[in-house]
């Protein structure tokens, strides 16, 4: 597993940019995916974005999980160096 934290905060906030009209990264980093407007489908291209990103298959629930950027990037952030722990 591959992670970097600015890396895949770019990632998923052009993702989000072009999804949802009213996003701004300085104002919904702690607001759920779903207030925002997104999808089941957005939801599920968010767990295709981390995959490729991680180069790591991610449960497609993901991002209902850990509904929020910040909440989302945690997890990612404790899972990888739990991963990097045990290598």
């Amino acid at each position: 597993m591959k992670f970097c934290k600015q890396t895949l905060t770019e990632d998923i906030t052009l993702y989000l940019t072009d999804a949802i009209e009213e996003f701004s990264v300085e104002q919904h980093l702690d607001t759920s995916f779903s207030r925002l407007g997104l999808d089941s489908t957005g939801h599920v291209q968010l767990s295709s974005i981390i995959e490729d990103h991680t180069e790591t298959e991610i449960e497609p629930t993901i991002a209902f999980d850990y509904p929020t950027i910040n909440s989302l990037l945690q997890f990612l952030e404790a899972k990888y160096l739990q991963v990097k722990e045990i290598t």
